[in-house]
Order: C-alpha cells, then structure tokens, then sequence
C-alpha cells in the first residue's frame, strides 16, 4: 500500500472519530516518513547557516501567513503557520548557503478552531537562500482534498529573519 493511501486512510478516520491533536501527531510522524524517503536525512546538513528558528511571512496565491520555522541537525524541519498549520519535512544543504525543503501539513476543516476533523493536506517545495540572518526562499504547493484528489497547486515564497536568544 503506499504512502498517500496511507495518509487518506488516516485523515477519513480522523475526520470520522475526531481524533484532535493525537491524531495530528501521528500524521506528522507519517508525513515525516514519506518525506524522509524523499530526501534523505544527514546529507549535507551540518553546519549549514539554516539551522535554527526563523519567523517571516509565507506568501501563497491567495494568502500571507505569519510563519515559524525551525531547521534541525540531521534535516528536519517544523513549521508553524497562522490558524492551525502545523507542518514537519525535511530539508538539505544543496550549497554553502542554499537549502531545500519540503514538507507535509494535515489541514483541519477549521483553521481557527480545534483540530477534531481533517479536510485535506498541502505539501510544498522550497528553494531557500540564507543570506546572515535573512532567509528567503521560492517553490511550489500542491493542495489534496481527504480523498487524495488535488484541489490547488500554485507557487509560494517565504521570508524570514533568524530568530535567537539575542533578540529576547
């Protein structure tokens, strides 16, 4: 069975039993996986100026979002955006100050509210450069509704500032 089959069979049985935040805690463990064989994790990572927390704005087509990001050793990656957009991946040097990243979000039928039911997921690819404590980065999203069929695809673009002890 594979990894998207997977996920819609996950995400219909969230929705159905409200599974709330345990549930999304097992789909990001799950998306985490199917990324991680996308990009494997150790490979150029270490060291990388990326590694760190970073706030900035997420652009899509048809919305801003304020945005945390946070680059770990080994390539993983979190993100947590505006409403309830939790999202893991993995990330990988592809130069000395260049990165990729990609990554996996369960969207919840309501953004603002508690995550009792799911709607769907966005994966995204992003091309970032990190420029001192400035981050910037162009790519692409694509939007599945529960039953895995695509209902958007568009471009993306973040920027963001390092985020650190010293700005406290």
């Amino acid at each position: 069975m594979t990894d998207d089959v997977d996920r819609r069979r996950f995400l219909r049985r969230a929705a159905g039993a409200g599974a709330g935040v345990g549930a999304l805690a097992l789909g990001t463990a799950m998306g985490a996986r199917g990324v991680a064989e996308a990009a494997p994790p150790g490979h150029g990572v270490s060291g990388s100026p990326v590694l760190g927390t970073w706030r900035g704005v997420v652009t899509l087509p048809h919305e801003d979002e304020v945005a945390l990001f946070t680059f770990l050793p080994g390539g993983f990656f979190l993100s947590f955006a505006q409403g309830i957009h939790i999202a893991t991946g993995r990330w990988e040097a592809t130069g000395r100050r260049t990165v990729t990243f990609l990554l996996w979000q369960v969207l919840p039928h309501d953004l603002k509210g508690q995550p009792l039911r799911y709607n769907g997921e966005v994966r995204a690819l992003h091309h970032a450069q990190v420029n001192g404590d400035r981050l910037t980065s162009e790519g692409t999203y694509r939007a599945l509704d529960i039953d895995g069929n695509e209902v958007g695809r568009g471009p993306v673009s973040a920027t963001a500032t390092r985020f650190d002890i010293s700005t406290f």
